[in-house]
């Protein structure tokens, strides 16, 4: 598919791509069933969608089963398609790999997306000279952040922020008034049930919170199951939900919630909240006081700071709920301007 500025459904207008410019035919590998991240990306720039995954994901103990029938696929998909330009998600470090070899070969430009585990989560620290050097081969590496746009830069390589791109949905949609809202308020929070994400504090927030219904994400294959067992009475696991589902929950919803214990990572879930106008309660680091700058109540990750947080939420909806349109507008703009930032440096390295 052709590499274009954005999507045919793009909910703002796109400046035209240079007449100068070949149309490049571009691909996204993801080594996971799925991801909002790379899914956007796909939409937004019409690219191949290339994501595999074999038995289950996120078991250490089964990655030297599946990584080299992975890689093989992987290449194998990229070779059928021939993608001038690909994106890979990473981490892991081996799906940059298989991105890196085709695009040796192929003398096609690489993009890495580094999510925050390649800079913050141990399990992948042995693994960051690896990515110096695929990082110094891209055309560019993207981020989501100063913290790791400064410490791609000195590896030395082309670092760029890049948010989420604006979701292919109806962005001015109305979340229902509070007079058709169902007694009592809902939390909906978003999960993938990893370790960072202070899920065990939720909980214990939820219990302090009674006339409050919280509505918790995620497939629940991947949670503790003590969690799911010993969970206060107005908390619901609701399990996977499909696009559609999720999107309708998170309009529905009087807040968003959504946690991590990670200094620098920039939550999807707090983007769902912002795109869909919705107000927000998340944790007070850097990394999120920085980017969601309307619209959201901040929380220091304990129950009791969570509790707080979701009745100063509940008590000024109305305000939040302005304040996240406004700063919709601003990263829609941004966006614009992360996107044609990011064709001038595929661009350069095409030229």
């Amino acid at each position: 598919m052709a590499l274009s500025p954005c999507g045919s459904t793009s909910p703002m207008p796109c400046p035209p791509m240079s007449p100068d410019a070949d149309p490049l035919r571009g691909a996204f590998v993801s080594w996971v069933p799925s991801c909002g991240r790379s899914q956007a990306f796909i939409d937004a720039f019409g690219l191949e969608p290339v994501f595999v995954s074999y038995l289950k994901s996120e078991r250490p103990l089964l990655a030297p089963l599946k990584y080299g029938p992975q890689l093989v696929t992987t290449l194998r998909r990229l070779q059928r398609t021939h993608p001038d330009v690909v994106f890979v998600m990473d981490p892991p470090p081996f799906a940059a790999a298989a991105a890196f070899l085709y695009c040796l070969v192929a003398r096609a430009r690489l993009v890495m997306d580094c999510h925050s585990g390649v800079f913050e989560g141990m399990r992948w620290r042995w693994a960051l000279p690896l990515q110096r050097f695929f990082g110094r081969y891209a055309a560019a590496v993207i981020v989501t952040n100063p913290v790791h746009q400064r410490m791609v830069s000195s590896w030395p390589a082309r670092a760029l922020i890049v948010s989420d791109p604006p979701p292919r949905i109806e962005p001015e949609q109305p979340s229902p008034d509070r007079a058709e809202r169902h007694e009592p308020p809902v939390i909906f929070v978003i999960v993938r049930f990893g370790d960072d994400e202070a899920i065990p504090q939720t909980l214990a927030a939820a219990g302090r919170l009674p006339n409050v219904r919280f509505e918790i994400s995620g497939d629940v294959r991947r949670a503790n199951p003590r969690w799911l067992e010993n969970r206060p009475a107005n908390v619901r696991f609701t399990g996977w939900l499909s696009t559609a589902e999720f999107w309708d929950r998170v309009r529905r919803a009087n807040a968003v919630l959504t946690l991590t214990t990670r200094e620098n990572t920039i939550l999807r879930g707090g983007w769902e909240a912002m795109f869909t106008g919705q107000p927000l309660i998340t944790s007070g680091t850097r990394a999120l006081r920085a980017y969601f700058t309307g619209g959201t109540v901040f929380a220091d990750n304990s129950a009791d700071g969570i509790a707080a947080a979701v009745r100063s939420a509940l008590a000024r909806e109305d305000e939040l709920r302005a304040g996240m349109r406004v700063l919709q507008v601003d990263k829609r703009v941004s966006w614009n301007q992360e996107r044609r930032q990011l064709e001038r440096l595929v661009g350069s390295a095409h030229a």
